[in-house]
């Protein structure tokens, strides 16, 4: 066990995270619990998972008819890309609610993301897609910001499992950044999410989101209010993730500038 909070534990497993949830969030990386919560579980506490049991050092889960969850995003569909003013709009909202948080619109504000968003996601918008695949392009980025998962990496985490998961669908290259790069610049733990993330093991909310904007509705609040709501900033910072590399692809294929006006709304300019 190497983090334990209110109403999660993350267990480590290899090189890999398994979270227990005290909670309804289903996830291919999360064992749903019910029960006292995490507040029995200590840091450095050893578990073993089987099929019928979760044995802690402490106590023991018995497991009975648990329900398995496949990420939505591991199937091939169609991918229609709505509107332009579908992703401004979906930034704007955003961007009030990155103003309205405790924390503040720090990765929003981020000098690092608008150097990124300036470089490899315009390009992107332009049909060159060089910056946003090379590895290179994201060391700033990870590890960076605030939060248990760093901003940064949520932000990229978003961006990678939806550029990824278009690139199923289409049949062409991925983008997968190795944990080896990933693990001396942030958090054990954030570290493996990405990884998970950009493999399209994300969770039903993300998964959601990344569907319906890319299911060629241009009505999308409910999704993004369900991610919003994540941790400080983090599901607001996955989500930019998501609406910024759609907007950018969406000009590749339509030659327009969905993403400059995302991001003249995002920097209010």
């Amino acid at each position: 066990m190497t983090r334990v909070f209110e109403r999660s534990a993350y267990v480590k497993a290899g090189d890999d995270f398994i979270l227990l949830l005290w909670g309804g969030l289903r996830s291919p990386i999360t064992v749903n619990l019910a029960g006292p919560g995490a507040k029995r579980l200590k840091v450095g506490e050893r578990c073993a998972l089987s099929p019928g049991r979760i044995a802690f050092d402490s106590w023991t889960v018995e497991v009975g008819g648990a329900e398995v969850y496949r990420s939505l995003l591991l199937e091939r569909r169609d991918v229609r890309v709505p509107p332009a003013s579908s992703f401004v709009r979906g930034v704007s909202f955003l961007r009030v609610l990155y103003d309205a948080s405790p924390s503040g619109p720090s990765l929003a504000s981020d000098a690092e993301l608008r150097r990124f968003a300036l470089g490899a996601l315009t390009a992107l918008a332009a049909g060159r897609e060089d910056g946003v695949r090379s590895v290179e392009n994201y060391r700033s980025l990870i590890g960076r910001g605030g939060g248990f998962t760093p901003a940064g990496d949520d932000f990229v985490g978003g961006l990678l499992s939806t550029y990824n998961y278009i690139a199923r669908c289409k049949g062409s290259r991925e983008i997968l950044i190795p944990l080896r790069r990933l693990r001396p610049r942030t958090i054990p733990e954030s570290a493996a999410l990405l990884a998970y993330a950009s493999k399209g093991y994300v969770d039903e909310g993300i998964g959601s989101l990344i569907l319906k904007t890319l299911s060629g509705s241009s009505e999308f609040t409910d999704e993004l209010l369900t991610v919003a709501r994540r941790g400080h900033t983090s599901g607001l910072d996955m989500a930019l993730g998501i609406l910024l590399v759609e907007a950018a692809l969406c000009d590749s294929a339509r030659r327009g500038r969905a993403l400059e006006r995302c991001l003249e709304v995002l920097w209010h300019q």
